[in-house]
């Protein structure tokens, strides 16, 4: 499986590679054919924003209301691994690769 390059339309792009290149902040990667750079469009933004946010109300919801560390731990860490492992596979499977903005 192989998705589309934005800046010559050739299927470059494997999951992995296409997850590595980042979001609309990051410089992207390069396309092994053209050379353009290439980021994870806005969709990829919104939806890691809205797991980083899920996993930052519940570890504040888990700091506050738990007594118990190993709780807070397992509430806590668990949520934001979670979230980062979700945008890595979300970035590999779904959304569409655009051209960067940044210039490096």
């Amino acid at each position: 499986m192989k998705y589309t390059c934005p800046h010559c339309g050739e299927k470059t792009f494997s999951p992995f590679a296409k997850a590595r290149c980042g979001g609309m902040s990051s410089a992207g990667g390069r396309c092994p054919k053209c050379g353009g750079r290439c980021v994870n469009g806005k969709v990829s933004l919104a939806v890691h924003t809205v797991l980083t946010l899920a996993a930052a109300i519940m570890i504040f919801y888990t700091y506050f209301t738990h007594t118990n560390m190993m709780q807070v731990f397992w509430f806590g860490f668990v949520p934001l691994v979670s979230a980062f492992v979700l945008g890595f596979l979300f970035d590999m499977f779904f959304g569409k690769l655009i051209e960067a903005i940044r210039r490096e």
